[in-house]
């Protein structure tokens, strides 16, 4: 194998702006490459999806008999749901719901951690990168209750910011109400004799008192750290959510679950959404179970609600189309990463847990759920966003801890079958919607010129023919460079594709194209010499680059009729503009 000149390699990827991607030779901006479909559910790829995916489902939970499974995908484009599924068992708590529906209450828990955060984005006055002893100052207080003054012992409250608490990288412990002393003898398994003198009395389970705030700042300073604020691996702390929650009611002066009942839920007519236990028979509630009661005291934000998948759909519905509180901007900038994990697959929010899939499409690009999972003993949950198709999915499942009924895997499993499932189905109904309302030839007699949008099994559109004032942009386009003999050493033609941004009004839409021109078999000789996987996908620096008097050559702004449907897309760099063609 002959080694790469990389200096030849660095000035084609910087300069020529043709990017050199991933495996399948394709490198799209990452988000949505066509506009999510609006009528996915009406695509008849999509009802087959859906029918083999509830005979599957089916299956799947005929192993139950003690396990509640309730699941919901909808678009926040449509008013039915694309999927909706619900299983009873046929053996059930007497106290709750006999037959499940999108209805039925089940617990959420850590699917409760988005409402802190969210209810401190709303706050005016108060950032995410606030020190959280600017609002809860008794938490310096807390390191005089450590094994020794030593950074191994206390914890570095005053570097700790909120923004830290919401992403797991303030390094606290994970909680305190589950310590094991409570729920039975376990010198068999090494460890000492209890010392009653530290038993905290309290935990909200197996007929124990919930812990209250007092309980949280008598106790929690024995916890030493986990790690560094702002290490480089995120630790997950139930903690730390009932801080933020400590610091919403000091910065507003107002109860949390005040504020959540009556500015989240209550707009959104979120009746089936709880703080509190709600009356049994609204919920399912697995055989004698003891969880459905338990209260969890000052953890409640982080852990303690109670929701249906109507609502938590709702409540996703709303996420994506700016409707709980934030600004666009706002909600874009809440729906990113701010660490990373030891999993390739998983960054972590605020407080989203982000799982990046690769293998659902016929073009293998990345996608990005934001997802939100949760677990009480015997319920689990799952709530994920999916903005590249504005999806919601929600997946509720209640279950005892007994052999072969259903555990948080079973939602992990669920969810990786309806991505699997659904996802081909609705990306070629986005496709078909594409076609109807951007594809097609656009032309201008007046300059000889035209350009023709295509769609195959690649993102976004192929442009298949570009002419303007009578010049094949695409055969001259390698001629444009600023170095020296600046074209890849292949034969493998020049394409472009397009794609949209998040730059768009009701009349008009900003695309970008990207050009391409190595094969898989280019693509793959580089990236054995490269460690990081996908070294060559570097689209995102290549966007905007080649300007002519400070216009774009790869921007592209379509007009749009009343429905969306483009009439007429714009060169902005060639000054040319071209009327949509009948066909």
């Amino acid at each position: 194998m002959q080694p790469i000149n990389l200096l030849l390699f660095v000035s084609i990827t910087t300069y020529i702006r043709v990017s050199w991607a991933a495996p399948n030779e394709h490198c799209p901006p990452l988000g949505p490459v066509l506009p999510p479909p609006t009528h996915a559910s009406s695509s008849p790829a999509v009802a087959s999806s859906v029918a083999t995916l509830q005979r599957f489902l089916d299956v799947y939970t005929a192993q139950f008999n003690h396990s509640a499974v309730a699941i919901g995908l909808k678009s926040i484009h449509e008013n039915d749901y694309i999927l909706q599924y619900a299983y009873s068992p046929p053996n059930r708590d007497a106290r709750g719901v006999q037959e499940v529906n999108s209805d039925t209450v089940f617990r959420i828990a850590s699917v409760s951690k988005i409402f802190p955060v969210l209810g401190l984005l709303r706050l005016h006055g108060v950032s995410l990168d606030d020190p959280v002893t600017k609002y809860v100052p008794e938490l310096l207080a807390l390191n005089g209750q450590a094994r020794e003054q030593s950074p191994i012992w206390t914890i570095p409250w005053d570097e700790i910011t909120l923004g830290a608490l919401a992403s797991h990288l303030s390094g606290i412990g994970a909680d305190m109400i589950f310590d094991y002393t409570p729920y039975g003898n376990f010198t068999p398994y090494g460890f000492p004799p209890v010392n009653k003198s530290k038993l905290l009395g309290c935990s909200g389970g197996l007929g124990l008192p919930e812990c209250d705030r007092t309980v949280f700042f008598e106790r929690f300073g024995e916890r030493a750290p986990v790690q560094l604020p702002f290490s480089p691996n995120a630790v997950y702390s139930n903690a730390g959510f009932a801080i933020l929650g400590f610091a919403f009611e000091s910065a507003t002066n107002r109860s949390f679950r005040d504020f959540v009942q009556h500015e989240v839920w209550a707009p959104l007519n979120m009746t089936s959404t709880f703080a509190t236990k709600p009356d049994d028979s609204v919920g399912f509630i697995p055989t004698d179970d003891i969880w459905w009661n338990a209260s969890l005291g000052y953890a409640e934000p982080g852990g303690g609600y109670y929701s249906s998948i109507n609502d938590l759909t709702r409540f996703g519905e709303a996420i994506l189309r700016n409707e709980v509180g934030l600004s666009a901007t706002q909600t874009r900038k809440w729906l990113k990463p701010l660490s990373q994990t030891s999993s390739l697959g998983t960054l972590i929010g605020a407080p989203w847990e982000i799982y990046r899939i690769s293998n659902v499409t016929t073009d293998g690009r990345l996608i990005e759920l934001y997802t939100k999972d949760g677990g009480l003993i015997t319920y689990n949950s799952v709530f994920a966003l999916i903005p590249d198709y504005d999806l919601v999915a929600t997946i509720l499942v209640a279950a005892p801890l007994v052999e072969n009924e259903a555990t948080a895997i079973d939602t992990r499993i669920i969810l990786s079958k309806l991505l699997e499932s659904l996802l081909p189905g609705i990306e070629e109904a986005g496709k078909d919607e594409a076609a109807l309302t951007h594809g097609g030839t656009y032309r201008d007699e007046l300059t000889n010129s035209s350009i023709t949008l295509t769609l195959d099994d690649g993102p976004g559109f192929n442009i298949s023919s570009w002419i303007v004032r009578g010049v094949d942009v695409i055969g001259s386009w390698s001629g444009l460079s600023f170095i020296p003999n600046p074209v890849p050493p292949t034969d493998s033609p020049l394409r472009f594709r397009l794609y949209p941004t998040t730059v768009q009004t009701d009349s008009h839409a900003s695309w970008r194209s990207v050009a391409q021109r190595a094969t898989p078999e280019t693509i793959a000789l580089i990236e054995s010499q490269l460690l990081p996987p996908q070294s060559l996908c570097v689209t995102w620096g290549q966007l905007d680059r080649a300007t002519y008097m400070l216009q774009a050559q790869d921007h592209f702004v379509f007009t749009l009729d009343s429905q969306g449907k483009a009439t007429a897309v714009e060169l902005v760099a060639y000054a040319v503009s071209m009327t949509r063609q009948e066909e």
